[in-house]
């Protein structure tokens, strides 16, 4: 939040790139809220993202950073890195297909204050210009527009909404309100029912490290082959991930969820957490075996309900317009893509992407992180 003397804030800033950004330093822990950025700019998803898959996927840093000149304070950080695809060096948030939503990580009036500044604008536009095109991809529609602090932005909204539910303080009135009552007392036979045919069900947050391994063993095994490009399938970013469980698990800044009957995994899911936010990420259940029984959308609402009782009251299900989530009747956050071309070839990539759904089907086949 902005302190009482804002107003008076200079904007007698430094602008610079940071290659060698720490989201693990203590200043940027200081700094991040979700006031000011997404779960996915939280100091351990994005110093995950720069060890393990900026190496992996031959990509190089390039935080860009505003301080207060008089005494070097954190007022801005965009995670960048660039990126060659197709013979083009992007300029892109620090994503690489495993973020739902991108941000500058400011206080809003600050960014709204910078971008009213001309000069301003212009410093960072001069250090844009290193890849034939800038793509920031996944802003939320209820944030800060990166279109008021890029210069020559084009915007295009995103295929997907996300879509997250939010209970309130009183679970049996969001229950009643909210969620069908035939859809409940179905989950609650099927429950019975798998109990009686397999033995003890129970769903729980898991935190030692072998159960965390286990549970990733078994969501891969149950996703192979379902899901095209399925980022599961990449070594890279299995090992992105499951660092990032084991790590969060101690911190809190990662939440594996297990559903376990007669003690085996048979639905997982894994999201990224920060303060009182949960955003799902992965999810695998034994659709083969147990379909019937629905055991993935029972974790979903049995999580639901474990974090209600530690006094939780949201959980974000991510990008994707699929029919499970209109069960919860959850609410939605709509997204734009931004682009700004620094070359012709930028610029044909920039049409592709906003304009022309075929070639950009083309464009994801030859790079399939830009989703």
């Amino acid at each position: 939040m902005l302190n009482a003397n804002w107003k008076t804030f200079q904007l007698d800033v430094d602008i610079a790139v940071e290659a060698e950004f720490d989201f693990l330093s203590d200043e940027y822990r200081a700094f991040f809220n979700l006031d000011r950025g997404t779960v996915f700019q939280a100091p351990l998803w994005q110093a995950s993202i720069h060890a393990r898959l900026l190496p992996a996927l031959a990509a190089r840093q390039y935080t860009v950073t505003i301080r207060s000149r008089s005494d070097g304070r954190l007022l801005v950080v965009i995670p960048f890195v660039i990126q060659k695809s197709t013979g083009i060096d992007i300029l892109q948030p620090a994503d690489f297909g495993v973020c739902d939503y991108n941000a500058i990580v400011a206080d809003r009036a600050l960014l709204d204050m910078l971008a009213a500044d001309p000069s301003i604008v212009d410093r960072i536009d001069a250090l844009l210009g290193v890849a034939g095109v800038m793509m920031f991809r996944k802003a939320r529609d209820d944030n800060f527009s990166p279109a008021l602090l890029f210069r020559k932005t084009t915007a295009s909204p995103c295929e997907n909404a996300a879509y997250h539910i939010e209970t309130g303080p009183d679970f049996e009135v969001w229950q009643r309100q909210t969620v069908s009552r035939k859809f409940t007392k179905e989950l609650g036979r099927l429950g019975r029912q798998i109990e009686r045919d397999f033995g003890p069900y129970e769903h729980r947050l898991v935190q030692d490290e072998q159960e965390i391994r286990d549970a990733f063993a078994f969501m891969q095994r149950v996703r192979r082959g379902r899901f095209e490009g399925d980022l599961l399938d990449v070594e890279a970013y299995v090992a992105f991930y499951l660092d990032f469980a084991i790590a969060g698990a101690r911190s809190g800044d990662a939440i594996t969820y297990v559903s376990y009957l007669d003690g085996a995994p048979v639905a997982v899911l894994m999201g990224v957490a920060f303060a009182n936010e949960c955003h799902a990420v992965l999810i695998g259940a034994d659709t083969e075996r147990l379909t019937k029984y629905s055991p993935g959308m029972q974790l979903l609402y049995r999580i639901v309900k474990l974090r209600f009782d530690a006094g939780l009251h949201r959980l974000d299900l991510g990008l994707g317009n699929t029919g499970y989530k209109s069960m919860f009747r959850v609410e939605e956050t709509t997204l734009h893509n931004y682009t700004s071309a620094r070359s012709l070839a930028g610029a044909a990539m920039s049409m592709v992407y906003h304009r022309a759904k075929p070639l950009k089907n083309l464009l994801r086949r030859l790079s399939p992180r830009l989703r």
